[in-house]
C-alpha cells in the first residue's frame, strides 16, 4: 500500500445500523419545522430592525426640528427713549 492510498472498509449493514434510518419521515419533518422557525424569526428580526430605523429616523428629525426652532432668533424690537 502506497503512502498516499485510501482503503474504503465495506461497512455490513447490521440491524443497529438500520435503526438509524427506520424514523426518517419524522426526523424529515423535525428538519423541516425547524427551518421554518429559523425562517420566520429571520423575516421577524429584519421587520423589527427595519422598523427600530424608521423610528430612529423619525426621531433624530423631530429632534432637529426643535433645535432649529430654538436656534432661531427672534425679531426684537429697541425702542430708543434716550431721544
Amino acid at each position: 500500500m502506497g503512502k498516499h492510498e485510501i482503503r474504503m472498509r465495506r461497512q455490513r449493514l447490521t440491524a443497529r445500523g438500520t435503526e438509524r434510518f427506520r424514523n426518517y419521515d419524522a426526523v424529515l419533518r423535525q428538519h423541516e419545522q425547524e427551518k421554518r422557525m429559523k425562517k420566520i424569526v429571520r423575516v421577524f428580526t429584519f421587520f423589527v430592525l427595519i422598523a427600530g430605523i424608521i423610528v430612529l429616523y423619525v426621531m433624530v428629525n423631530r429632534w432637529e426640528k426643535k433645535a432649529k426652532s430654538k436656534e432661531a432668533p427672534k425679531k426684537e424690537v429697541r425702542v430708543n427713549s434716550n431721544r
